[in-house]
């Protein structure tokens, strides 16, 4: 299953690129993953068709979401690697000012990385660690101390 980290905005620092880069990196070994970085909402609405299709399961980040503990996040990949009708898995985080109703109600789910709103940037980097973390609790390495 192929899994999609979808940025929507420019980085605000070469430092959030670098850490979230080496997230996918070390995810990579473990299933297939890749970011994606939007201009505005506006370019990924263009290319909406391309994300909301048959076979993906999209979640967008928001406060307003579902909070998931790791291993809680790791039991969600268990149950999409599960169901053959889930191809990919794509996790959207908004810009500076978030993503717009029309996204959120496309989506499959609502993840929450925290009650309170974040920096874009932060989200990006913490989704792409969560999702490491998720992998190695399911291949059962020794990253997560729960």
């Amino acid at each position: 299953m192929k899994i999609e980290v979808i940025k929507i905005g420019k980085p605000t620092t070469e430092d959030s690129k670098s850490l979230v880069k080496m997230y996918i990196t070390r995810t990579k070994v473990l299933n297939p993953i890749e970011s994606i970085e939007y201009k505005d909402l506006e370019s990924l609405k263009s290319r909406s068709k391309a994300i909301f299709t048959p076979g993906q399961w999209v979640v967008a980040l928001d406060e307003r979401g579902q909070e998931w503990t790791s291993p809680g996040l790791s039991q969600q990949f268990k149950k999409w690697l599960d169901n053959p009708a889930i191809k990919s898995v794509a996790f959207v985080i908004g810009g500076p000012y978030g993503l717009d109703d029309e996204i959120r109600k496309k989506a499959n789910g609502i993840w929450s990385l925290s009650n309170g709103t974040l920096p874009s940037d932060l989200a990006w980097i913490m989704a792409s660690e969560q999702i490491y973390r998720a992998f190695t609790i399911l291949k059962g390495m020794p990253y997560h101390h729960g």
